[in-house]
């Protein structure tokens, strides 16, 4: 997961940082396996789209999330190739929450960085669910190393059983008429061996500059381990 802005410009990367930061991380969710849950997933996507937006081609990806008492904490990690610019896309993301029968509600931290360009993202989140009925406000920001944009998306989604429906819309608001909404609904479906699958169908209408209306379908395929 990222966010809508994708840049496509190659730009010199720090691998010895990236590498430091990834096994710090996972060192930390692993000492806890103990005490908390811990799991990794891998999967692959016919097509990488967040938010209405194509991302990437087709790609694997990978992530471990840890889980104690309400805090959660990980890292996700995706073979990115959109524009030429193979590399890797990781994200880094932390919050907390809490249950109470049939709702819940939780706040996040959440950062986009890329092997291929020094530009990321982040984003502060708040989730509220009740039953099936699930809204997240989303303000984040998108540094390109010159100027910081700032953005804000709003996600509801209904859930039920193999079926999902999600609405969303974005605005940049440091910039005029940059603005977009999506509608993706998904079916789910666990295959041997404890596989999952899911089918994604969606569309995206928007009204920046250089960009187009589109429809789009993927298929995701994961798999989860307990460590």
């Amino acid at each position: 997961m990222k966010s809508t802005n994708k840049k496509i410009n190659v730009c010199p990367t720090n691998s010895k940082n990236f590498l430091l930061k990834t096994s710090c991380l996972i060192s930390l969710l692993l000492c806890q396996t103990v005490f908390a849950d811990v799991t990794m997933t891998g999967g692959f996507v016919s097509d990488y789209y967040f938010r209405g937006w194509n991302l990437g081609d087709g790609g694997a990806y990978a992530s471990v999330d840890y889980s104690q008492d309400g805090f959660y904490a990980g890292t996700w990690w995706i073979d990115d190739s959109t524009g030429g610019n193979d590399g890797l896309e990781t994200d880094y993301y932390l919050g907390y929450g809490k249950e109470y029968d049939s709702f819940s509600w939780s706040v996040g931290y959440t950062r986009y960085e890329y092997t291929y360009v020094s530009d990321f993202e982040q984003e502060l989140s708040l989730n509220l669910t009740y039953g099936d009925f699930s809204f997240d406000l989303i303000s984040g920001d998108d540094d390109d190393g010159a100027i910081a944009e700032d953005y804000s998306v709003f996600v509801a989604t209904y859930s039920h059983s193999a079926f999902e429906l999600t609405l969303g819309a974005g605005d940049y608001s440091d910039l005029d008429d940059a603005s977009w909404t999506w509608a993706e609904v998904s079916f789910s479906s666990e295959l041997a061996n404890e596989v999952s699958a899911s089918l994604h169908l969606g569309i995206k209408s928007d009204d920046l500059i250089g960009s187009q209306d589109d429809g789009y379908i993927y298929l995701d395929i994961s798999k989860s381990f307990d460590l």
